[in-house]
């Protein structure tokens, strides 16, 4: 299994996370600089087409990219606290795909930086298939609650 890691704004691309999803197959784990669009969302989907991902985990803002990258390339996700309500910063220059993956979506139930309402609202609306998993957390997700909900969507064995 390949997995692409997207790490959250001011952290860090390799960290217990990456370390936990290796025992399963191969990560890629860019560092990312948000503060650089486009040109990100150029640099990941050259790594999608290149290494062909079976999964994309990201969290917060690498949950946005995650989310808008794996609907183009029909990907399923696990995104944990995913910075859906960024809807003004610039997306992807794709074309949707008819086919979008399927997230499974870990919000921290107490989240004062991304509000889980919000993001359930433009998960709706958007009409895109996902699962929700919710946590009694804010925004940070500590690595047993990462590796449970990772679990509990299957797709890691």
């Amino acid at each position: 299994m390949t997995s692409l890691y997207l790490h959250g704004l001011n952290s860090t691309n390799i960290n217990d996370r990456t370390d936990w999803l290796s025992q399963f197959g191969r990560v890629i784990n860019p560092l990312m600089a948000y503060q650089n669009l486009p040109a990100d969302y150029g640099k990941l989907e050259k790594l999608i087409k290149k290494y062909h991902p079976d999964v994309i985990v990201g969290s917060s803002m690498g949950g946005y990219f995650g989310f808008h990258l794996a609907n183009y390339f029909g990907l399923p996700t696990v995104l944990f606290n995913p910075a859906l309500i960024m809807t003004t910063i610039i997306k992807p220059n794709l074309k949707p795909m008819a086919i979008c993956g399927f997230h499974h979506i870990s919000l921290g139930n107490n989240d004062k930086v991304i509000p889980p309402l919000t993001t359930k609202y433009l998960l709706n609306y958007w009409q895109v298939p996902h699962q929700i998993y919710p946590v009694d957390l804010g925004h940070e997700t500590p690595i047993e609650i990462f590796t449970s909900v990772c679990q509990k969507t299957g797709l890691f064995r």
